[in-house]
Formats: C-alpha cells, sequence, structure tokens
C-alpha cells in the first residue's frame, strides 16, 4: 500500500573530480534529475524450456543519471569537460576514460532536508551526454546525461538523506 508521497523540490547537483565534491549546478522543479538502472542479464534457454528462459544470469548493472541544470558553475563544467576530454573544448583521441581517471563523480542532493540523496562514484559522460540550450532571449538550460558504471568494488551507487 502507497503511504508516502514523495517531493525533492529543486535539487542540487555535485560533482567529484577523484579528491573534492564540488557543487556543479542546480536544477528547478521543472526540470528536476532522472536516474534510471539497466540490468544486463543473459538468458539460458534450453530445448526444454523453448523460447522462455530456463535461468537468467545478471551479468552487471549500469544506470543513466539525466538532469538539467538552470544554473551552474562555468569553471567547474571547464573542469568536468577537462577530466573526461584530457582538455576544454578539445579531446584526447584514444584516450581510456576509466584506467586514465577520466571519470568522475556525480551526486543528486536534494534541497529539502530528509530527502534521499544519491550518489555515483564512477561516471562518464557519453556520446551526446551534453547540451546547451534555448538560445535568445530566455534563460539558457544546461542538460546532461551521464553514464554511471560500478566501481572497483561493484558498487553502482550509495544513497544517504539531505540535509
Amino acid at each position: 500500500m502507497a503511504t508516502a508521497i514523495f517531493v525533492a523540490g529543486p535539487t542540487r547537483i555535485d560533482w567529484y573530480d577523484g579528491s573534492v565534491w564540488t557543487e556543479l549546478g542546480e536544477c528547478d522543479n521543472d526540470n528536476l534529475p532522472q536516474v534510471s538502472w539497466n540490468d544486463y542479464q543473459h538468458e539460458i534457454k534450453t530445448s526444454s524450456s523453448g523460447a522462455i528462459p530456463e535461468e537468467i544470469v545478471l551479468q552487471n548493472s549500469d544506470a543513466t543519471v539525466t538532469f538539467t541544470l538552470v544554473k551552474w558553475d562555468a569553471t567547474e563544467l571547464a573542469q568536468l569537460e577537462a577530466r573526461q576530454r584530457g582538455a576544454q573544448g578539445t579531446t584526447t583521441v584514444g584516450r581510456l576514460l576509466v584506467n586514465d581517471s577520466g571519470v568522475f563523480g556525480i551526486r543528486v542532493y536534494p534541497k529539502t532536508p530528509g530527502k534521499t540523496t544519491y550518489t555515483f562514484l564512477r561516471c562518464y559522460l557519453p556520446p551526446g551526454g551534453m547540451a546547451h540550450s534555448q538560445f535568445g532571449n530566455v534563460e539558457r538550460r544546461l542538460g546532461l546525461t551521464v553514464k554511471a558504471v560500478p566501481d572497483a568494488n561493484n558498487l553502482l551507487y550509495a544513497t544517504g538523506t539531505s540535509v
């Protein structure tokens, strides 16, 4: 039975460069973050089970974190870009992101006290993961989609409580 209504309210997005957590920006109530989890599975089918899997093997999980920032720190964004690409505005071709410290952490932190926070320690920007929008006579938005993969301890995310 449903017993509670969950309202996060405006949300802060922090990022981790390997040494310190820093605020990247904020979302508003019209553009709240979304997290979707993906479980990779291998279906085992035998002649006795036909088209129905006899067993399913979980091969690992990742997550996609999507958020639109209405306010952001341009310096922090430049540092995040440089962490993944090797430099802002350019790229280091052939760079290994996971083994070459190109990954970063993302924390989804509701500004309302007592709400669930999500921390992803190993993230990267997939192709098309950053979009600047609404050029013109309106406030700009920065849309980010990051992929989160398990860390060395196979931890995909951790939760906490906002204060």
